[in-house]
């Protein structure tokens, strides 16, 4: 996981050769600032706020808790962690939070760095692209995070939360969990933002599915802590609980690694056909219509020529993203492979298709994708077939076919166009141009 540049002295690494200098000046400051005021405000905490000897005790039994959970399911996080491509949640938090309510600030710092050492060192360690100045950093975010949480629950009264007394358990729960959640999402999100030069929420918040997946570890977090305080054996139940929640999780990271294409994010040709296969079956069954578009992007083997395959697959994923903002949140886009794509489109006309088919050659003929630091690949068009079940009778490998027949009229016609496919008609002669524009990109 560690990846230290520079020679090595005595068996040790200079402070000079870590990785995190290797990184862009405005990031190291960053994450050293995020470092540093986590030291400072913990110092403070510890100072102003001493461990009592019963919350030795507490902060014990949570590491050691964590520390089983922890190791059971290692090689299951070790996994997780490889598959993981947007921000990464690895459950811990459900230890954190309780520690943050029902110990002192320092010992909740304390927890933090126990777990987060032992993940690096059973866990993470080798994994590729997670360096020692990631770990330091998460860790840090934990931190203030916690801390955070423990500002509510000093402010709405320390034994308050944890024994659920009401009303300000009612209401103080949810507080404190949004603190923590808002103070730890919100550092990660800057330091993705500022690494990546992108406010794209997917990259720099992670999907919809992580970050619920992150509050509601919060949320048990909460509930352990009120455990903690009132019957800390049961606890325990949620070890095996926890691993059974990491197994499914990374099942379902192999199911989604399995249907998606990695360079643009859209669903895999084999995907694809299974999701569509299921839409024209419904269309079938109930009377509906079906549509599909087969897209090919205009004289690609320019941008891979004139400026590399890197640029090539940056402006694949900029076509994946108009594809995205140009169709319906429950239409079916896929990649079919090189420089081809497909849309599935229920419940749609020759009308509607035709002006979807449009606003994608209108969307992906402004494109400005920059490549290479200082280039923009500009220029970029696609010919797109288009054809409807049911006009298109004889099954689902029919209706592809039109459409593909169609997609090859739109480039025999000059290409920055879509072309319908006629069904009537045989071969390439069975589609009709809708739509002409001047043909063939000149990448810029």
């Amino acid at each position: 996981m560690v990846r230290f540049r520079g020679r090595r002295h005595k068996g040790l690494v200079r402070p000079t050769s870590w990785s995190l200098w290797s990184l862009p000046r405005h990031i190291v400051c960053y994450v050293l600032v995020v470092d540093v005021l986590a030291l400072i405000i913990t110092a403070l905490l510890l100072v102003t706020n001493p461990p009592a000897g019963r919350d030795l005790v507490m902060a014990a039994a949570i590491i050691g808790l964590g520390l089983v959970n922890g190791e059971i399911s290692r090689h299951v996080e070790r996994m997780r962690r490889r598959f993981s491509d947007t921000p990464h949640v690895n459950l811990t938090s459900i230890w954190t939070v309780a520690a943050a309510l029902v110990l002192s600030p320092g010992l909740a710092a304390a927890v933090v760095a126990a777990l987060y050492l032992h993940l690096w060192i059973r866990s993470w360690y080798r994994v590729r692209g997670v360096h020692a100045y990631r770990l330091t950093f998460s860790a840090a975010t934990i931190v203030l995070a916690c801390h955070a949480a423990t500002g509510i629950q000093q402010l709405l009264g320390p034994e308050s939360l944890v024994k659920a007394e009401f009303p300000a358990a009612l209401w103080g729960i949810p507080l404190a969990v949004a603190a923590f959640s808002a103070v730890n999402t919100g550092l990660i999100a800057g330091a993705i933002a500022l690494s990546e030069r992108t406010l794209k929420p997917v990259r720099i918040l992670g999907s919809w599915h992580a970050n619920a997946l992150e509050f509601a570890t919060i949320c048990l977090g909460a509930l352990a802590a009120i455990l903690l305080a009132w019957k800390p054996l049961l606890v325990a139940l949620f070890v095996p609980a926890l691993h059974v929640l990491h197994r499914s999780l990374l099942i379902r990271q192999f199911e989604q690694a399995a249907a998606t294409d990695t360079k643009t994010g859209l669903l895999n040709a084999a995907a694809w056909h299974t999701v569509i296969t299921k839409e024209y079956d419904r269309a079938k069954r109930e009377g509906t219509s079906l549509g599909v578009l087969m897209i090919d992007l205009d004289h690609f083997k320019q941008v891979n020529d004139g400026y590399g395959h890197l640029a090539g697959d940056q402006a694949l994923e900029a076509v994946a993203n108009a594809l995205r903002a140009e169709i319906r949140r429950y239409d079916v886009a896929g990649r079919f492979g090189g420089e081809e794509f497909v849309v599935g489109l229920p419940e749609v006309g020759d009308k509607e298709i035709i002006e979807i088919g449009e606003r994608i050659c209108e969307r992906i003929r402004t494109l400005r994708v920059p490549v290479n630091g200082n280039d923009v690949v500009t220029g970029l068009t696609v010919s797109i077939g288009a054809a409807c079940y049911p006009a298109t009778r004889g099954g689902l490998d029919q209706l592809l076919l039109a459409a593909d027949l169609a997609a090859f009229g739109a480039k025999d016609a000059g290409r920055d166009q879509v072309v319908v496919s006629r069904p009537q008609a045989r071969g390439r002669d069975a589609a009709e141009r809708t739509s002409a524009r001047p043909g063939g990109p000149e990448p810029t």
